[in-house]
């Protein structure tokens, strides 16, 4: 039954339903409003008859009060205005009592002249009500105000007697002045703010909060010396990565070795800086790209309730696909690795900060077809995210049969089984390694996209590759290894000084992977749109810098020589291919003139297990040289599969 149009009812203060402090904390407001409203209408007529009121006017006082304290009390109980927490009174709550106050005049006026006919209000002066308006509303905000005030005052000194950390904020803007204001109301006397630093022109000589911008940072080696500053903030979260590194290299210029960094706008999602979002500048922050777009409603929709399966799920990037995944409310996670530790680790994890996640940890090698096939037939995923592979490439240069079983052989295992299970979507996990590849490792996960690409052209099952950069802080890459010999001391061992790579975090590479499954055409490689390459030494330059030493001095940087299968510089597209941009953010599709025949294909695949099998290392290498020359194009290219590619045709 329907009660009639909602009507809009204000709020009211009941004290009898307010805690003790609220309740205290009212009736000091309230007394505090009775006075201000008092002297404010007293004051009114001693300013309107020059400081001597008329006996008459003193006579009409207690009438106005009358009228003026119930309208203004009300309108101060609509605004919420007793409901204020003094130390956290801001701009909201003065525009409130500037409302409430403007409303309560209003009415008050209103009701004067609906009441002239009454001797109290008929000869009232209408200079009084607007002297009244003014300072009342004046009266009660500096009354909400006053104890914020005294209390920042307070603090203020206590700050410079007990010595808090002189710091300087570099950046000027909404994130420096929020990290100022937390600093003021966090009741805790960890910093002493001296001053801002800007390069902003119309900000120089500025006050923010009280605080000085002192100029720009070219004078920061003047200011440290001057100010004596302890300690610096970079509080500037969208600032470009080569700009961050320029202020950084200025920081350190000035002896300063404690420099600190807001986080990103990418990580800084509450919308509110806190002291918790200060840290250490680290090399995320240096690499820090253009933030790519999230589209988590797409992702949501897409991931809610599906059943995913993804294998590798022990290691640094597959173990954060399961993470990233539990956030869509997906119907099931199979995680699956044959590394038993960081699997139980994982799992451990799992439980304890999700423990509600339909998460299944599941021990199975990618090499075993039967269990990677009855995992399909009991699991029934819906997406298969293929994250196993081996990765080292020293190791795969010796240890050749093996990266071929793990990462080509495995490979089509799980992409066989996801055909045969009726599996929607299947996501290859490639490497910018793969790319006219140098080595195994690339030779192997070349042919993972070849294995993806002929598979693209069936219908049951969508077949995508992701080709990722170095991914940083994942497990045995690059940056872990050079960190670890700067904690030992160094020297830090790098191949050559022109060496160059590209960089993308562990964030990005799965947002990469979350959102191919939504691309739409089968048998592509996706990429991220990767920037510019960075030379190795110069982030090994930037790593010493960060631990707060000096290259040379305190660690040497060694050149080794370029290792076996190592190439000078990586690139992200062949020779043979386009870099073609897609409807999502920093996405790109890889898109090639060949076409991938998948019976060729397999014949070539039927001549690389026997040479595996019979443990002919030379033979494979020589093998996969020629799958990934050929690229197993219509017609083939390589001599000798050509003509066996219609008998294979029949058998298959």
């Amino acid at each position: 039954m329907s009660s009639g149009p909602s009507r809009r009812r204000w709020p009211s203060v009941r004290l009898s339903r307010l805690q003790p402090t609220t309740t205290w904390r009212a009736l000091v407001f309230l007394c505090g409003d009775l006075l201000i409203w008092t002297g404010a209408l007293w004051a009114a007529f001693l300013i309107r008859f020059d400081g001597e009121i008329p006996r008459s006017y003193l006579r009409d006082i207690p009438y106005l009060l009358a009228l003026v304290v119930p309208v203004r009390l009300g309108w101060h109980a609509a605004y919420r205005l007793y409901h204020l927490t003094w130390r956290a009174v801001g701009l909201t709550d003065l525009l409130n009592v500037l409302k409430a106050n403007t409303l309560a005049s209003l009415m008050i006026l209103g009701a004067a002249l609906m009441l002239r006919t009454v001797d109290a209000y008929g000869d009232l002066p209408r200079s009084v009500l607007i002297l009244d308006y003014v300072l009342s509303t004046g009266g009660v905000a500096l009354f909400r105000v006053s104890r914020r005030g005294w209390a920042l005052h307070r603090q203020a000194l206590r700050m410079r007697a007990n010595g808090g950390t002189r710091l300087l904020i570099v950046g000027a803007g909404a994130a420096g002045n929020r990290i100022l204001q937390t600093i003021e109301e966090s009741g805790r006397d960890l910093y002493q703010v001296v001053g801002f630093v800007d390069d902003d022109p119309g900000k120089r000589g500025a006050f923010i909060r009280g605080v000085r911008v002192l100029g720009g940072t070219d004078a920061l080696p003047r200011l440290v010396r001057e100010q004596g500053v302890e300690e610096i903030l970079i509080a500037m979260p969208s600032v470009p990565a080569s700009r961050l590194r320029e202020i950084v290299a200025q920081a350190r210029a000035t002896g300063i070795q404690r420099i600190k960094v807001l986080p990103g706008v990418d990580e800084w999602l509450a919308g509110r800086a806190t002291l918790k979002d200060i840290r250490d500048v680290n090399l995320h922050d240096l690499l820090r790209r253009a933030p790519v777009h999230i589209q988590y409603d797409a992702l949501r929709t897409y991931y809610t309730d599906k059943r995913v399966l993804v294998t590798g799920a022990a290691g640094s990037i597959g173990a954060e696909v399961v993470r990233q995944l539990t956030r869509f409310r997906p119907a099931l996670v199979v995680a699956a690795d044959v590394n038993e530790s960081a699997l139980f680790e994982l799992e451990q994890e799992l439980l304890r900060a999700r423990p509600e996640a339909p998460v299944q940890v599941m021990l199975a090698d990618i090499r075993d077809a039967p269990k990677i096939d009855w995992v399909m037939a009991t699991r029934r995923p819906e997406v298969v995210v293929h994250a196993a592979a081996y990765k080292h490439v020293p190791m795969m240069e010796r240890e050749v049969e093996e990266a071929v079983k793990t990462n080509i052989f495995g490979t089509l295992t799980v992409a066989e089984a996801a055909l045969r299970h009726g599996v929607e979507t299947f996501v290859f996990i490639s490497s910018d390694k793969a790319v006219n590849p140098g080595n195994v490792l690339g030779a192997t996960k070349r042919v993972g996209e070849l294995i993806v690409q002929a598979f693209g052209t069936r219908q049951r099952t969508r077949f995508l590759a992701v080709r990722f950069g170095n991914v940083l802080g994942s497990r045995g890459s690059l940056i872990p290894l050079m960190l670890e010999q700067i904690r030992h001391g160094g020297p830090v061992t790098i191949t050559h000084p022109d060496m160059t790579r590209y960089f993308m975090t562990i964030s990005e590479a799965v947002l990469l992977v979350l959102q191919t499954p939504l691309m739409t055409a089968p048998g592509s490689i996706f990429m991220l749109e990767m920037g510019s390459p960075i030379r190795v030494v110069e982030l090994v330059r930037d790593l010493i810098r960060l631990a707060g030493l000096e290259e040379d001095r305190d660690i040497p940087i060694v050149f080794s020589g370029i290792r076996a299968g190592e190439k000078l510089q990586e690139q992200l597209v062949g020779t043979d291919e386009e870099f073609v941009p897609t409807a999502f953010d920093g996405i790109g599709e890889v898109r090639s003139a060949r076409t991938v025949d998948e019976v060729t294909l397999r014949l070539a695949l039927r001549e690389l297990q026997a040479r595996v099998e019979a443990m002919d290392s030379d033979g494979v290498r020589s093998v996969l040289r020629r799958i990934s020359e050929a690229g197993m194009a219509v017609p083939a290219a390589a001599p000798g599969w050509a003509g066996g590619a219609a008998r294979l045709a029949l058998e298959t």
